[in-house]
């Protein structure tokens, strides 16, 4: 008998890289919406003027999933295991303010469907990390 079960390391990894492509194609399809590219060339975002220091937030803001990847299957199993909930946790929050924030905007539901199952990819990372044996 072969076992076949994945290493949770692994299938953290695989979460924040799904999650990874769902802002990716998000984000490019966003870039089609009336509007959109006008206000990018006009240095207009969501949260105000495009500053350096905004774009260093957003940075931030996407550079953490990213590193999730890497951080997932080198760092040690407690930390794993603490990071990879509260990160999820807090990434979650977003998605659901941004669900929140789109919904009812008919050029925003393509958002809103990707933030929902975004949300399922935080649910998975979570409930991955929380069973992790022996992390207590």
């Amino acid at each position: 008998m072969v076992d076949d079960r994945v290493d949770i390391k692994i299938k953290l990894a695989f979460l924040w890289t799904t999650l990874m492509f769902l802002y990716i194609y998000a984000d490019y399809f966003r870039l089609m919406t009336p509007g959109k590219l006008e206000k990018m060339m006009a240095l207009q975002t969501p949260m105000g003027p495009t500053s350096p220091q905004l774009l260093v937030i957003f940075s931030g803001i996407l550079i953490l999933p990213a590193l999730m990847i890497l951080l997932s299957v080198f760092l040690r199993p407690r930390i794993n295991k603490w990071l990879n909930v509260l990160v999820a946790f807090l990434y979650a929050c977003m998605s659901i303010l941004i669900i929140t924030t789109s919904f009812g905007n008919d050029w925003q539901t393509f958002f809103v469907l990707f933030n929902f199952v975004e949300l399922l990819v935080f649910a998975a990372i979570v409930s991955q990390a929380w069973k992790w044996p022996g992390t207590g």
